[in-house]
């Protein structure tokens, strides 16, 4: 007796996601495809809450809990596609193991202008506006100029490019506006332009890695930069809830329970990250 295999469905499910942004249906690709290493030849029907749970088992030797979690958040939607119940991947007996959120680790004033000083000059607009606006990584690689609010100096971000699916506004110092604006003739700014054209999360973190290691300073990642702003925002007073609108979170007590642990960081001068941009 045929049937389709794991892989073919896996294919299908990520033709049918007409739904989610490009970016998520590469994501499912990406996971569905370290699935299939050990399934991609199975009949999904055939799959046990077992194989599922040693799977997990498996994975979590050698990669990170909240890694495992995105591939078994993956491996349950694409049975929920098939029709399998009751599914094997949401069955009690596949637990996940213990996720220990991750200790923010901004850099200090010294250090994020070390290194700014050792990015490639494309890079340092990009890494400034993510540090400036506490940007996530994905949000400024997808920022378009339909989203660039020059008057009111503030950038808009669209539920789409959001982690949380929740759109905000990002307000930049008028210094850093008109330093977008210099990339990018006004007869130019077609909605759908990419404000940093050519850049992508993979390359950030190659470049941020570098600039670290040219600087001969600990490594850091573009999202330290994040941590970096909210820091900030959290040590000048700004209130729990107006903290969590502007990093993008979904509940005051996410922006709370991280950064009111974080060390103690210090702003860098307006005019001296101006003058690294000219």
């Amino acid at each position: 007796m045929t049937f389709v295999s794991f892989q073919t469905w896996g294919e299908r499910f990520v033709a049918s996601r007409i739904d989610v942004a490009e970016n998520t249906r590469k994501m499912y690709r990406s996971h569905l495809r370290k699935i299939g290493e050990t399934f991609a030849d199975r009949d999904p029907h055939s799959i046990t809450a077992v194989d599922v749970a040693e799977w997990v088992a498996a994975q979590a030797e050698e990669r990170k809990p909240g890694t495992v979690a995105q591939y078994l958040d993956a491996f349950k939607l694409l049975l929920d596609y098939i029709g399998i119940e009751p599914n094997p991947a949401r069955d009690p007996r596949v637990t996940l193991p213990k996720l220990v959120t991750e200790e923010a680790n901004p850099p200090s004033d010294e250090h994020f202008l070390a290194i700014v000083d050792k990015l490639l000059a494309r890079w340092r607009l990009f890494f400034i506006t993510i540090e400036q606006g506490g940007l996530r990584i994905g949000e400024a690689v997808a920022l378009r100029w339909a989203d660039v609010d020059v008057a009111g100096s503030r950038l808009r971000l669209p539920r789409s490019a959001t982690k949380t699916g929740t759109s905000r506004w990002v307000q930049l110092p008028s210094w850093l506006m008109e330093a977008l604006e210099m990339t990018c003739p006004l007869e130019d700014r077609v909605p759908e332009r990419k404000v940093f054209q050519g850049l992508n999360y993979s390359a950030a973190r190659q470049a941020m890695s570098r600039a670290c290691l040219l600087a001969k300073i600990p490594n850091y990642t573009p999202h330290d930069l994040r941590h970096r702003r909210i820091t900030l925002w959290h040590q000048s007073g700004v209130p729990a809830r107006e903290l969590a609108e502007r990093a993008g979170h979904s509940k005051p007590s996410m922006s709370l329970d991280v950064y009111t642990h974080v060390m103690p960081v210090a702003e860098v001068d307006d005019s001296r990250l101006a003058l690294m941009l000219s």
